[in-house]
């Protein structure tokens, strides 16, 4: 049987995309400030392991391990010359160990600054992510992912490179934070500039990830639905993170997370999932409440 299209999801009822991955792989082995991408290539079944454990949960949505896997991040990581080979690979991972759900090529931040604030010229951050799209879109994937972007130039900036190689269904999220006058991202782009300018740049649907939990982003749903005629994704946070001796801990439990979670599904937000501090225990509650629902 043909595997359904996420417009075909979507008609159909919620949409849940997957959680963390980081704190999942750092339980399994990954140190402190080791590249997740690494593992794509060295421990693939570690990789596939989590996809599993998503699907399992009840994801519709996989995102490859690829948020770090941009020229210039891998750069940094000093892996850069593995640019095609993690891309890649990443993808057969997903597709492997993911059973029907869709694979998302997923594209996270440069890490760096553009100019006039820091060294990044747009040009060829630009070409970074033409670069890390087509390979994710040669090899397979169903959709795109654009995330945890804290400035709107760049979020549009791997828009447009996506949709220079790929017509597949994008999903912008951006990262924000609440403040008196509305939410922001921390370069003070505003939420209603940056939904326009990524519907504009062809971003196919609008969100936010990260930072803030499902409670906190109620309102920020709220009043990007009444931005957009597009479907709406939402990717909270478990809380703020809190470091306790080794470990991260994260403010909200599982059933805090999915009471937010379905008040934000109940303003007509039907495509949802979980950023840092969410595990599969998160999307799965989440999965039995919404799709007991539906």
């Amino acid at each position: 049987m043909p595997t359904r299209s996420l417009d075909q999801r979507i008609n159909d009822g919620p949409v849940l995309l997957d959680g963390a991955m980081g704190s999942l792989l750092m339980e399994m082995g990954l140190l402190s400030g080791q590249p997740p991408e690494e593992w794509t290539i060295n421990h693939p079944e570690r990789i596939g392991k989590v996809h599993k454990l998503y699907y399992e949960a009840g994801s519709d949505v996989l995102q490859t391990n690829t948020f770090g896997a941009s020229f210039y991040r891998l750069k940094e990581c000093g892996i850069s010359e593995h640019h095609d080979q993690v891309n890649k690979k990443a993808v057969e991972v997903c597709r492997q160990y993911g059973g029907d759900a869709l694979v998302s090529g997923d594209i996270g931040p440069s890490g760096l600054l553009m100019e006039p604030l820091g060294p990044a010229k747009p040009e060829e951050l630009k070409e970074a992510y033409v670069r890390q799209a087509s390979v994710l879109n040669e090899n397979g994937v169903d959709l795109f992912s654009v995330e945890t972007m804290i400035d709107i130039e760049e979020g549009i900036l791997a828009v447009e490179a996506i949709r220079q190689v790929s017509s597949k269904s994008i999903i912008a999220n951006i990262t924000y934070a609440k403040t008196d006058n509305g939410y922001f991202t921390v370069m003070g782009n505003p939420l209603d500039v940056c939904v326009q300018r990524l519907l504009d740049a062809g971003a196919d649907i609008i969100g936010s990830n990260c930072n803030l939990d499902s409670h906190e982003l109620y309102e920020l749903a709220e009043k990007m639905l009444s931005l957009t005629t597009t479907p709406v994704s939402i990717k909270p946070n478990a809380g703020q993170p809190v470091l306790k001796g080794d470990t991260v801990d994260y403010g909200q439990t599982a059933e805090e997370f999915v009471e937010g979670m379905l008040k934000i599904h109940e303003l007509g937000v039907h495509i949802l999932g979980g950023c840092c501090g969410t595990t599969p225990e998160y999307i799965q509650l989440l999965s039995e409440k919404l799709k007991g629902e539906s």
